[in-house]
């Protein structure tokens, strides 16, 4: 059902627009439709209804007046609810930190399993309105000086907002600093953690798909030339990949080995170890089938978001707003704890989307386009910039993991690992292409890399400015802002950076909002003057024609 007159309206109206939807279609959207249905797994209602159990910041914030958007704000809104059935109706819910969406693709695959991610409570501080969260973290060790995943810290201690997970993985290495501090609080807590290992990945490593094949491509016949010297393959031709055969000795010799294959396989390596452990909590061996089909839906998901930021980005009036796309493309996470939910919530969203554009129907007087860096943990802040004449046509949300689609579908273009692949590079070999996506995350590396990102999106989208919310606290932000700014306004692109201000800081606030605003207003002039320009510039050549 698509609304005629695309437009943002305030939690109040959504009330008037609720009593328009049927019946029928409301007892039909429910999650976890794999069991019987009873009314508690219903989630399609207006944000006023999730106002009651804390979430005060919907009455501040404005919404797209979809039913589409109202699907994905109700599916959001109800994963805490969800998690407690989860665990209710007997499946195993698996806390996952630090790596942002990388393995979840593994745990879905094992049955009745489900992932969520505890960093992702940084914003609850935020629609709540209060400094419950960070307050007990603060109790705990972790104050002002940590970013605000320490509101992660203080969900474990209150034992409110999710329940006991049957499992923790956390990831380490090249990860998040203020989240290894959570997840060391968390141990503290009494959980038991288990870890992963992320390594570093150099920027000096070039495209792996110049040096190399895919890893599941066909080794050469027998009457082929044998270029294994060149390859860093076996003499029969086929890919040296991970396991004993990878041998260290041959860096040195090997003109086209490539250091991202070695951390390629040490990835999967950590994805097996992984896989052992879900063995282990569910009873259930691994099953390729399984990890097929699970990652057929997620390279659906995924699909489905970069086709919606693309649609961001056409010409015409905004389509769709900067708080449900956020809400989209955080859904590659962890699918807010129902997969096949989450494809039909999106499939919805896309369609609408689609349909907006086609008819080139969306908001009104949102002309500035802009580029955004680093998530805001305060979703308001969308809305102001909106509310201003801002539109969010691309942005870089540190989450670039779960951009790529994992190339082992069964399909024309990429084949699964065969059997023979299979027994001589080991059970890990499977996991190579998860492990590739791992690779592709944004703060694995250096600054560059993201830098690299930001002028690319920049460029693709042409945005009129770029605007970077930071956090005060975080290990990162302080290294990456000042480089990120500098890139950006070299290459011609106005950038306003800030640190988000945490709840109830009214002065800090109000400051905040005056800054956008008066970026806003230069950038609004800036481009009334390159349009004036222009019009001076074909004026001139039709005075010369």
């Amino acid at each position: 059902m698509n609304v005629p007159n695309p437009r943002q309206i305030d939690w109040r109206e959504w009330h008037t627009l609720f009593r328009a939807i049927p019946d029928e279609l409301v007892q039909n959207t429910r999650y976890y439709r794999h069991l019987p249905d009873v009314e508690w797994s219903l989630y399609l209602f207006p944000p006023s209804t999730h106002t009651v159990y804390g979430n005060r910041l919907l009455r501040k914030l404005r919404f797209d007046n979809s039913p589409a958007a109202l699907r994905l704000w109700g599916f959001v809104l109800s994963e805490c609810e969800r998690l407690y059935r989860a665990k209710q109706a007997g499946m195993k819910v698996v806390a996952v930190m630090g790596d942002l969406g990388a393995v979840t693709p593994l745990i879905y695959s094992f049955p009745n399993t489900i992932a969520f991610y505890p960093d992702c409570l940084w914003w609850t501080p935020f629609l709540m309105e209060s400094r419950v969260l960070f307050e007990e973290a603060a109790m705990l060790g972790l104050s002002e000086d940590c970013c605000y995943v320490r509101a992660a810290l203080g969900g474990f201690a209150r034992r409110a907002y999710f329940p006991r997970p049957d499992l923790c993985i956390a990831t380490v290495g090249a990860t998040c600093d203020d989240m290894a501090a959570v997840t060391a609080g968390v141990e503290r807590l009494g959980c038991t953690v288990r870890y992963l290992e992320l390594p570093h990945r150099a920027d000096r490593e070039k495209s792996l798909q110049q040096c190399y094949p895919p890893f599941n491509s066909p080794p050469q016949s027998g009457g082929e030339k044998d270029n294994s010297s060149q390859s860093g393959g076996e003499k029969d031709g086929s890919p040296r990949r991970g396991g004993e055969k990878n041998n260290r000795s041959q860096i040195g010799r090997d003109e086209k080995y490539h250091p991202r294959d070695e951390l390629r396989s040490y990835i999967a390596g950590q994805h097996l170890k992984l896989c052992g452990w879900l063995e282990d909590l569910t009873g259930a061996k691994f099953n390729l089938n399984r990890y097929s089909a699970t990652i057929h839906k997620v390279n659906h998901l995924r699909k489905t978001i970069a086709d919606l930021k693309d649609l961001i980005t056409t010409s015409g009036p905004n389509p769709m707003g900067a708080l449900e796309m956020l809400n989209a493309e955080f859904a590659a996470l962890s699918y807010y704890g129902d997969l096949d939910e989450c494809c039909a919530v999106l499939d919805e969203l896309h369609k609408t989307v689609e349909w907006r554009v086609k008819k080139r129907a969306g908001y009104p007087n949102q002309s500035v386009k802009l580029l955004w860096l680093t998530p805001p943990a305060d979703p308001l802040l969308l809305n102001y910039v909106e509310e201003l004449g801002g539109r969010i046509v691309a942005t870089e949300y540190l989450i670039n993991q779960t951009t790529p689609l994992i190339s082992i579908e069964n399909d024309k273009t990429a084949q699964l690992p065969s059997d023979e692949h299979h027994r001589s590079f080991g059970r890990e070999s499977i996991f190579l292409p998860l492990s590739e996506a791992q690779l592709s995350g944004s703060l694995i590396s250096s600054s560059d890399y993201r830098i690299g990102l930001a002028l690319q999106y920049a460029g693709k989208s042409r945005a009129n400015g770029a605007v970077i919310s930071g956090v005060f606290g975080s290990s990162h932000c302080p290294y990456e802002t000042a480089p990120l700014v500098e890139a950006l306004r070299q290459a011609g692109i106005p950038t306003l950076a800030f640190d988000v201000v945490a709840p109830g800081k009214v002065r800090m606030q109000a400051q905040l909002l005056n800054r956008i605003e008066a970026f806003i207003e230069m950038l609004k002039n800036r481009k009334n003057a390159n349009i004036d320009a222009d019009a001076d510039g074909d004026a001139d050549e039709r005075g010369r024609i």
